[in-house]
C-alpha cells in the first residue's frame, strides 16, 4: 500500500470509507438527535416524542406540518405524512440538503467531528457503539411492550362497552348516524371493537418540556372531548392498538381539533373486526367459520359495507398501509373483496394501494377490489 495512513488526521484510510464507518455515523447522529432537528429543520418544533416541521420545499405554510421526526427508539427515523417522503436519520441528512448519500455522509462526518479523531478515538467510539447496540436493541423491546400495554389501557380505562347504551355511547351512535353509517344498520356488528369515554384527553394539544438529554417532561394536558375508542386486535386477538375519534362535546360531530382521529400503539398487523359476519366469532378464534371479506381503510366505510353486506365479515385495517398487514391468512377468511377509495388523483394513495394488494396476495387466496361508482 503507498498511502497506508491519511495525509490529513492519521487514520487508516478505510476508516473515512463511507462502508466502514455507517455505523458510527447513524449512531453518532441518533445520539445527537435534537441538535441535527434544529440544524436540518430549524422552523420545527418538539412535540412529545417528535420533531414536526413543515416540508421546507413545500408552500404549505396554512396547512398543519406533516414532516415528523422520532426522537425516541428508532431515532431519526422520519416521515412526511402529506407527500409519502421517509427515511432514516442519514436519509434526513440528503432529504434537507439535497444531496446525495456521500454528500450526507461528508457533512456528517464533520457534524459530528470524526474527521478530526485519531484512529485510537475512532476504534473507542466504534466499541461504544456496539454496547449501545445491544442495549438499543433491549430498550427498544421493552419500549414497544410499554407502548402496547398503554395502547390497552387507554382502550379499556374510563370506557364503556358497546350495548350499554351509556351516555357517551348515545352520543357515539348519533354522530355515526350524521355520517350516515349508524351502529343499528349493521347486523353482526362486533361487540368487542368500539368502546365510549365520556373524556379523553387529545394527546396532540399537551405540551412539553424538553430535556437535556433528549427526554422531555410532560407540563400541561391537552384538552378533553367524549371520545369513541376502537379497538385494533393482533392476530391472536389481543388489543395492540386504540383508533380515538375525539367528539364535540355537544353536537354529533368531530371535535374541533385537528386531526380529530389519533391512533395510538403498534398499528401494523392489527385489524378493526367491525362485523363478524352470520356466523359470529372473534376472527382469532380457531373455530371460527370461514365468510367472505370485505377489507376496507376506514371505519365508516366498514360500517356502511357491513350494513350493505351482512353475509360478509367486514374489516378496516385503519390506513392503507395497514390494510396490507391484516391477518388474512387466518382461516375465517375464505376470499377477500378490497374496498378502494376513490383516490384518483393521489398518486401516493395509487401507490400504497399497490403495495398493500401485494402484501395481501401472499396469503394466495381469491381477491377482488370493490370501488364506488360515486
Amino acid at each position: 500500500i503507498a498511502t497506508p495512513w491519511c495525509n490529513n488526521c492519521g487514520t487508516p484510510p478505510l476508516m473515512h470509507d463511507s462502508r466502514n464507518d455507517l455505523d458510527l455515523v447513524k449512531q453518532g447522529l441518533q445520539d445527537r438527535i435534537l441538535e441535527v432537528c434544529a440544524n436540518l429543520l430549524p422552523r420545527g418544533r418538539r412535540e412529545g416524542k417528535e420533531w414536526v416541521a413543515h416540508n421546507p420545499f413545500v408552500d404549505e405554510a396554512r396547512k398543519a406540518p406533516a414532516l415528523k421526526v422520532a426522537l425516541t427508539g428508532n431515532k431519526g427515523a422520519w416521515r412526511d405524512w402529506r407527500n409519502g417522503d421517509k427515511g432514516d436519520v442519514i436519509k434526513l441528512v440528503e432529504f434537507a440538503h439535497s444531496c446525495s448519500f456521500k454528500e450526507a455522509m461528508d457533512w456528517a462526518r464533520d457534524f459530528l467531528g470524526l474527521r478530526s479523531m485519531t484512529w485510537e478515538e475512532r476504534k473507542k467510539l466504534r466499541q461504544q457503539v456496539e454496547t449501545r447496540k445491544v442495549r438499543a436493541a433491549q430498550e427498544d423491546a421493552e419500549r414497544r411492550m410499554a407502548k402496547i400495554e398503554r395502547a390497552q389501557a387507554l382502550y379499556f380505562e374510563n370506557t364503556a362497552e358497546t350495548g350499554r347504551m351509556s351516555g357517551p355511547e348515545m352520543h357515539a351512535r348519533a354522530y355515526f348516524s350524521a355520517r350516515a353509517c349508524p351502529l343499528e344498520a349493521v347486523e353482526h356488528l362486533s361487540a368487542k371493537t368500539f368502546r365510549f369515554s365520556p373524556g379523553t384527553e387529545w394527546w396532540k394539544g399537551a405540551q412539553w418540556q424538553a430535556g437535556a438529554h433528549g427526554g422531555g417532561r410532560k407540563i400541561a394536558n391537552g384538552p378533553r372531548f367524549p371520545a369513541i375508542h376502537t379497538a385494533l386486535r393482533a392476530m391472536a386477538g389481543s388489543v395492540a392498538c386504540c383508533h380515538v375519534t375525539f367528539l364535540d362535546p355537544l353536537l354529533p360531530r368531530k371535535a374541533p381539533v385537528e386531526p380529530p382521529k389519533l391512533m395510538f400503539g403498534e398499528a401494523l398487523g392489527a385489524v378493526i373486526e367491525v362485523s363478524t359476519g352470520p356466523a359470529g366469532g372473534d376472527f382469532w378464534d380457531a373455530e371460527a367459520k370461514a365468510l367472505p371479506l370485505i377489507l376496507c381503510e376506514g371505519i365508516e366505510t366498514a360500517l356502511s359495507l357491513a350494513a350493505a353486506v351482512p353475509e360478509a365479515r367486514v374489516w378496516a385495517g385503519g390506513s392503507l398501509a395497514g390494510m396490507g398487514h391484516v391477518p388474512v391468512s387466518l382461516g375465517c377468511v375464505a376470499e377477500i373483496h378490497v374496498a378502494r377509495d376513490n383516490n384518483a388523483g393521489n398518486r401516493q394513495a395509487q401507490q400504497q394501494l399497490a403495495q398493500a394488494l401485494a402484501r395481501l396476495e401472499e396469503a394466495h387466496k381469491p381477491i377482488s377490489i370493490m370501488q364506488s361508482h360515486e
